[in-house]
């Protein structure tokens, strides 16, 4: 993967990373007390002032070359760690902190900062991830007038099914976040003159609802969580319905809305049912697609859409 220094995207991405709605809203029972999403904490409004105002091009650029992401994943945190090494209201204190016990890896503090404006050190996980809503099996007719169940975070899947919003959420809520209350981790962070920071998340990431079928949105979901649509390969000619400009996106270009300036690669929904089939016969993973809107000379998205193999989510054959 090769990562966009153009100076658009960048800025879209830098301020998607950190200013876009979370996915989830901290949880309210007892394994998440204390933990707080740093959208809630004071400093977010000059924060997100200061990213929007002033010119991040350079600097960020030269750490992307100094960090060479090659996932997705990693090129997220490396924008937080532009903004927690730059940002006039933050210092950096450590990053992928190891915690150990006994010579073993308990796990590994993302980031451990000092905000001024707290006077106070904070513990920060983040993660940016993509699920796949996928509906549960029709009620038998016995069964059919019962409540209906609280929607399972179990439901949400990653595009190539390895990855889940439960297990995301257990390992980030019960484990990750918990690890500076450990001994270890107090132990390992009296070494950078702290003890017991704040503890904050920051999760973001789209949900991806079936486009033909209903899947309730997950419990405690953000309210206003990015979101778009999936839909298997045999039933793309549903998305005849929306403008016939669309974009095959790289991994990429899956953080902020994407733009396209000057209209290059842009498709015709026919050629892109095309193309999407031929690459889904040799590589089952989805493919994440944009249908285009022009705006002001330049072309936005409007919205988005993994396209899945027919048998999606079971296992290619």
């Amino acid at each position: 993967m090769h990562f966009d220094t153009d100076e658009q995207a960048l800025q879209a991405d830098l301020l998607w990373a950190i200013t876009s709605p979370d996915l989830m809203l901290p949880s309210s029972n007892p394994n998440t007390e204390g933990l707080t999403s740093i959208a809630d904490a004071a400093v977010f409004e000059p924060l997100s002032n200061w990213l929007q105002n002033n010119d991040h091009q350079q600097a960020l650029t030269e750490l992307i070359h100094q960090r060479q992401p090659r996932r997705l994943g990693i090129y997220y945190e490396v924008l937080w760690q532009y903004v927690l090494e730059h940002f006039p209201g933050f210092s950096l204190t450590a990053r992928n902190l190891p915690i150990m016990r006994d010579g073993r890896t308990l796990g590994e503090l993302d980031f451990v900062y000092y905000c001024q404006l707290r006077q106070q050190h904070v513990h920060l996980e983040t993660a940016v991830k993509f699920y796949l809503g996928v509906p549960e099996e029709p009620l038998s007719q016995d069964i059919a007038q019962q409540p209906e169940p609280t929607p399972s975070w179990s439901q949400w899947l990653g595009p190539g099914c390895k990855d889940r919003l439960d297990l995301k959420l257990l390992k980030m809520l019960n484990h990750q976040t918990r690890l500076t209350t450990t001994k270890e981790g107090e132990a390992t962070l009296k070494t950078f003159g702290t003890n017991k920071p704040l503890r904050e998340i920051c999760l973001k990431g789209y949900l991806f609802y079936p486009l033909n079928q209903t899947c309730p949105a997950p419990f405690e979901n953000h309210p206003q969580h990015a979101r778009g649509h999936w839909l298997k390969v045999g039933d793309m000619d549903l998305l005849s319905q929306h403008s016939d400009c669309w974009q095959i996106m790289t991994k990429e270009q899956w953080l902020a809305p994407l733009t396209n300036k000057d209209g290059h690669q842009l498709l015709q929904l026919k050629s892109v049912t095309q193309q999407t089939s031929s690459q889904l016969t040799s590589n089952p993973f989805p493919i994440m697609v944009a249908n285009m809107r022009a705006v002001n000379g330049s072309y936005r998205e409007a919205a988005r859409f993994f396209i899945t193999p027919d048998q999606w989510p079971r296992p290619h054959s």
